[in-house]
């Protein structure tokens, strides 16, 4: 008999992208043969219903190759789907490129021969490819903020034309206000709840491994504290792009090896693993210098009333640590979110990928980037006055002590005695 719980269907959430690692919207989802819908515009489809067991998933588009995975599904999986573009017969290619010296690729201008609609220019080449008869056939191609240009091409199959736009109106003013609302809209939107997400999930679990590294390294256990040293000091004498790196490239290679079966871990995932990892590394620093900072006299007193090592740890040491720590606690968290946007080299959905997402589109990248700047302050600007209120909060006690102690008149030796 199956235990209910492994018969239980599940889904399974896909990503679509073309070679240019740019998500492809309306791309078609199977499911061992039948077909289950749409990708949207963010190139993502659930799977929804999935029973344990060999499954094929198939993803295709018009123009592009199909692509198949065939595995068996338990439940834990996310899987990412990569199509190739494949050029029809007598296919040509209308590449767009900016008409200033840098001849830069312009992405999502639209492409219209004789008169009709064919598709807009790709994020990655600048270009798109069709069919087109051999003749004379007018190529129009246009963008907001850059002007139409229409041109009469003797189509050979087999070609590439290449198409230069000038600046618009608005083309050189550094600052769209229509694009930075809709930048802002988007990165709020997509981006930021998976931002803070990471953020808050990745800082708690590192207070837990920072917790444990910090005590491990004031422990009087020789190889524990050697364990915790050697932790704390590999993770940050690594960088945190080659930790994350790891766990989304490397990690699944030798877990496959050793369960013998396909592993793969989403992006998302592999993002929380790796900032966890790594904060708990330096919060590992901040509670052994905390906890290092408490005398060593209220130990001594602790094992005098016959507290044992651990409970004198649990019950006195660590509450005057952490009190002392948190303004360093909270000094992490603000560098935890700063540290989230690396996700966008994996393609996480968060605030720096939205707005890099928004500049391919409207080739403006210096609008949406300025959205993501503010969207970046208005959490970090607030979180740094919490933590100096905190700072300031926790030092009362010992301002208003050496206040006191400063007040204090010594009365000479001679006076005590008239």
């Amino acid at each position: 008999m199956v235990p209910a719980s492994a018969q239980a269907s599940h889904s399974i959430p896909i990503i679509v992208e073309n070679d240019w690692m740019s998500r492809m919207e309306n791309s078609s989802v199977y499911l061992d043969g039948a077909f289950q819908g749409l990708t949207d515009n963010r190139g993502q489809f659930v799977v929804p219903d999935v029973s344990p067991g060999q499954h094929n998933i198939t993803v295709t588009k018009d123009g592009y190759g199909s692509k198949t995975i065939d595995q068996i599904f338990n439940g834990t999986e996310s899987l990412e789907f990569k199509l190739s573009a494949q050029k029809p017969a007598n296919s040509v290619t209308i590449v767009a490129l900016d008409a200033r010296e840098s001849r830069s690729k312009i992405t999502g201008a639209s492409v219209y021969v004789d008169g009709q609609f064919v598709g807009t220019t790709g994020t990655g080449d600048g270009g798109v490819t069709l069919s087109l008869s051999p003749g004379m056939h007018t190529v129009k191609i246009s963008k907001d903020m850059l002007e139409d240009n229409t041109t009469r091409i003797d189509v050979v199959p087999g070609s590439t034309y290449v198409i230069l736009m000038e600046g618009g109106a608005r083309r050189y003013s550094i600052l769209d206000g229509s694009l930075f609302i809709y930048s802002l809209s988007k990165e709020i939107i997509y981006g930021l709840v998976n931002t803070i997400k990471l953020s808050i999930v990745a800082y708690c679990i590192g207070i837990c491994i920072g917790l444990l590294m910090g005590i491990g390294r004031t422990s009087s256990n020789r190889i524990i504290r050697v364990v915790a040293s050697v932790y704390v000091e590999g993770v940050r004498g690594l960088p945190i792009l080659l930790q994350l790196l790891f766990v989304n490239f490397g990690l699944p290679f030798p877990i496959s090896d050793m369960t013998g079966q396909q592993f793969n871990i989403d992006a998302f995932t592999s993002c929380i693993i790796a900032l966890s990892v790594n904060s708990g590394a330096y919060m590992g620093e901040i509670f052994k210098a905390g906890i290092e900072a408490v005398s060593k006299g209220q130990t001594e007193a602790a094992r005098s009333l016959g507290l044992s090592q651990n409970q004198s740890m649990r019950y006195i040491i660590l509450p005057q640590a952490i009190k002392i720590v948190l303004p360093a606690l909270g000094n992490e968290f603000i560098a935890l979110i700063k540290d989230s946007s690396i996700g966008l080299v994996i393609s996480v959905t968060e605030v720096t990928m939205e707005a890099k997402l928004v500049g391919v589109e409207y080739y403006n990248t210096f609008t949406p980037l300025l959205a993501a700047g503010i969207i970046y302050l208005c959490i970090t600007i607030p979180l740094g006055k919490a933590v100096q209120y905190m700072e300031k909060k926790y030092n009362i006690a010992n301002t208003r002590t050496n206040g006191k102690a400063k007040k204090q008149k010594v009365k000479p030796l001679s006076e005590e005695f008239v």
